[in-house]
């Protein structure tokens, strides 16, 4: 059964942010994928399907960054839930906008990466941020949802429609996270196909969009 939701006034507002971080996570994971040697850094789901995949070809160098990359992004949820356990129930305004501003300056690293040992290195840390941003912003207008992979958000979309009292607004904001993500893989690739030398620039500029909206959000 799906979870409860806040006022639709909230869910409504929150769906720009929503947009915007789930825009990030689409748009890097095709970036990475497709420019980074196949990799996944914020879908752990596929990551973890690849990682076995290359255990099975014996590619034990391709094995230990994608599996790098799950732990990384596990050490992240795991920092933010440690964080928002001393200050409280959740992350402050403040410590949401920190998670975002060094999310956005990983990204203008990678934007700007030369390659081979740094890369892999910068893409660990992003992992680990983009872990950091799904906890941080697991409650946004009192809408619970994933924004760096959006499996779990489908199907909430699916409980929603089966259960006439859900509001529209709610199925909207989680239909919307799809479609965002997707928008944000075809952003990602396109990128990567016309702009592959600065691909990472095109999620930096949606983080630091993420970054204004939430500084102009109440608390």
């Amino acid at each position: 059964m799906s979870k409860p939701v806040g006022p639709p006034q909230s869910v409504t507002r929150a769906i720009p942010l929503i947009c915007l971080l789930c825009g990030v996570a689409g748009s890097v994971d095709a970036a990475a994928y497709l420019l980074c040697g196949q990799v996944f850094v914020a879908n752990m789901t596929g990551g973890t399907v690849l990682l076995a995949i290359s255990l099975l070809q014996g590619k034990m160098a391709e094995a230990a960054l994608r599996g790098g990359l799950v732990v990384a992004f596990l050490a992240g949820v795991v920092a933010a839930c440690l964080l928002a356990r001393i200050v409280g129930k959740q992350l402050t305004k403040r410590q949401r906008i920190s998670v975002l501003g060094i999310e956005s300056i990983v990204l203008f690293m990678l934007a700007w990466k030369s390659s081979g040992t740094h890369m892999h290195l910068l893409l660990l840390l992003l992992a680990c941020i983009l872990g950091a941003q799904n906890a941080s912003f697991r409650y946004i207008g009192g809408l619970h949802l994933n924004t760096t992979f959006i499996t779990g958000d489908l199907e909430q979309l699916g409980e929603a429609i089966m259960e006439p009292h859900e509001s529209l607004t709610k199925m909207s904001a989680l239909l919307l996270s799809w479609v965002a993500y997707a928008g944000g893989a075809l952003l990602g690739a396109l990128g990567a196909r016309d702009l592959p030398q600065h691909v990472f620039l095109l999620p930096m500029i949606l983080a630091v969009a993420a970054m204004a909206v939430v500084a102009l959000t109440p608390e």
